[in-house]
């Protein structure tokens, strides 16, 4: 077996490269239809990152409660604040260039308008359902768990049933919030229910009547446990 010099080794690097240079021209590609096509998905994915990058930049400084939404008979839209609601809108416009091929890249597949939807079910505890999910970029940069805090603030408590089908993305939302100390959660089996910490004991205690009227494993925040000086297992007993 016969060792390359360094110098051999790196004229085989540039004539592989010249090769590689050469293989094909600019012109040449324009001809065939799916090299040209990928080259325009190319384009414009770089030409709508810059609205993109817009986006999670101002979506990681936003304070939870500067979120605005509107409330249409339990059914919240996320609007977020301006200028994130005017860049999601001229996103979503620019993307149409792309059709369904950047929706999916981009958005998921799930995302059909420029507002996160969301259903609260008051009849079962305000429990949460996210309807139209989040677009991809727009996941796993503490935008999740701002929205569902500002939400436990104004409307007192939510919860999660696990017998509806949780996405992972939810229930990461959760395990953010179990660590917030301006929630208390509360959980009976694999289902959740988050309050503001400022809501009133008895308030509390009456809708966990509720939440623990079919009993499982319980478990209770500590910050709760604190605040009223409880003795858990008597606490647990009163259900």
């Amino acid at each position: 077996m016969m060792l390359k010099s360094y110098g051999e080794i790196l004229e085989f690097v540039k004539e592989s490269k010249k090769i590689y240079e050469l293989a094909m021209n600019p012109e040449k590609i324009k001809n065939i239809k799916r090299l040209k096509e990928a080259g325009d998905l190319s384009g414009i994915l770089k030409k709508l990152q810059e609205h993109i990058d817009i986006i999670v930049d101002h979506c990681k400084k936003l304070n939870y409660d500067e979120i605005k939404y509107f409330n249409k008979n339990g059914t919240i839209e996320i609007n977020y604040r301006y200028p994130i609601i005017t860049y999601l809108a001229t996103l979503k416009e620019l993307s149409l260039e792309g059709g369904e091929e950047i929706d999916k890249r981009l958005f998921g597949g799930r995302w059909s308008d420029i507002y996160l939807q969301i259903d609260l079910d008051d009849k079962l505890l305000n429990r949460i359902d996210i309807i139209n999910s989040l677009p991809n970029f727009m996941k796993n940069i503490g935008l999740g768990k701002k929205i569902y805090k500002k939400l436990i603030k104004d409307f007192g408590y939510i919860s999660s049933f696990y017998g509806y089908e949780p996405s992972i993305d939810s229930s990461m939302v959760w395990n953010s919030l179990s660590r917030d100390s301006d929630i208390f959660i509360f959980s009976n089996d694999d289902n959740l229910i988050s309050f503001w910490n400022e809501i009133g004991y008895d308030d509390i205690m009456d809708t966990l009547k509720i939440f623990y009227k079919d009993k499982g494993f319980i478990q209770i925040d500590d910050d709760f446990i604190k605040k009223y000086n409880i003795v858990e297992e008597e606490f647990i007993g009163n259900f």
